[in-house]
């Protein structure tokens, strides 16, 4: 430095290569910090009931996922679960309802760089009818995203409702069971650091048997590092979700058919939203 301060000709290649550091650091600034780095995806057929595993490159972990279930004829591969079953590995499961029918089943892993993942707290509940579980991150931490799992097996009939943040370190899911009692965990995946922002869009749903999609973007200099949704419905119209995945970096796509559970009164109206979580 003192060479520098004596020498014109130092002095200007310090402030031109000054300039350079500052460019570059705005330019480091302005970009999203903790975009995903790739994305893995495996697709099994499933007959009555099955999982997907979808595993990151090496050097490179899961920092969440989806998961996608084409609706054809009859009823789609109701999705059962998806979390964390590995630092690297992400596991969707499902259950086809279409007596005789299979359907495919894609578990959606998008990756970071490094070996080392989210933390995961879980909270399991009995499921009989509507059921809410609430996982915990521990202290220090934030939740970034989630996911969940029934106990399912063969003859089971479980959809999930929401998938949401609760505060800055909770997860919560909730599930309705049409079938036999089982259990339901909610999974949530915590990191130090800044709690992400949360970002929403919402659709209606206009009736039984509709597909709808609803999609949302975060905020400009942030990056998706988790995404859930919420269907409300009234009247016995409810959403069975189709598709979690993201669209891109920043974009999180949510896909829903209507259905009717039950049929109360003449007035059916659900929505369904997407919920991105962003930093």
């Amino acid at each position: 430095m003192r060479n520098i301060a004596t020498n014109t000709r130092s002095t200007l290649r310090a402030t031109v290569f000054g300039s350079v550091v500052v460019g570059v650091i705005c330019v480091a600034l302005a970009a999203p910090v903790l975009a995903f780095a790739s994305r893995s995806t495996k697709t099994v057929v499933v007959h009555s009931f099955g999982s997907a595993n979808a595993v990151c490159p090496k050097g490179e972990h899961v920092g969440f996922g989806g998961f996608v279930s084409p609706r054809r004829k009859g009823l789609p591969v109701v999705g059962e679960g998806m979390r964390l079953t590995a630092p690297d590995r992400w596991t969707v499961y499902g259950a086809s309802l279409s007596a005789g029918r299979s359907g495919s089943l894609s578990a959606v892993a998008y990756c970071d760089h490094g070996t080392a993942g989210p933390r995961v707290a879980s909270k399991t509940v009995p499921l009989v009818g509507t059921g809410t579980a609430i996982a915990t991150c521990p202290a220090g931490t934030v939740v970034v995203g989630g996911g969940y799992n029934s106990a399912a097996i063969p003859m089971h009939a479980e959809y999930v409702q929401r998938l949401e943040r609760v505060g800055l370190t909770q997860w919560r899911v909730t599930m309705i069971n049409v079938g036999l009692p089982t259990t339901m965990t909610a999974y949530a995946f915590c990191s130090g650091g800044v709690a992400p922002k949360l970002a929403s869009a919402t659709v209606k749903v206009p009736g039984d048997g509709v597909n709808t999609t609803a999609q949302v973007s975060c905020p400009k200099g942030t990056a998706l590092v988790g995404g859930g949704f919420v269907e409300n419905g009234t009247g016995g119209l409810d959403v069975v979700p189709q598709r979690l995945t993201a669209a891109s970096t920043t974009q999180w796509v949510v896909a829903g058919y209507g259905v009717f559970v039950y049929l109360n009164g003449n007035s059916h109206a659900a929505t369904l939203t997407a919920l991105a979580y962003c930093r």
